[in-house]
């Protein structure tokens, strides 16, 4: 059982990192504006400069919570088939009359 327990442990310290770098993506996105002003051009391309680092920072955690969100899955499968393997392989527990009483 110290295995489930261990599996359980890293599956929540893999979800938590996946939780925070989502938040600090979401975080950054929403910095990012819908439009970019058309009327001058030294402030229009200070915008498209601003919009293109911001996107380029998003877009740095794109690998990082694509790799946290498989191992996430894969341990959450990796728990379910030990915890399906503990239950076959485990004797069922004795009837509750085998212990003198009804």
């Amino acid at each position: 059982m110290n295995l489930f327990v261990a599996l359980i442990g890293a599956w929540g310290l893999v979800t938590g990192a996946l939780v925070v770098l989502i938040i600090c993506r979401t975080r950054l996105e929403s910095k990012e504006s819908d439009w970019i002003p058309l009327t001058e051009d030294a402030r229009e391309e200070r915008a498209i400069e601003e919009q293109a680092a911001l996107e380029k920072k998003a877009h740095k955690f794109d690998w990082p919570i694509r790799i946290l969100g498989t191992l996430c899955a894969l341990l959450l499968v990796g728990m379910l088939v030990f915890w399906l393997y503990q239950g076959i392989t485990s004797p069922p527990p004795p009837p509750r009359w085998a212990d003198g009483w009804l």
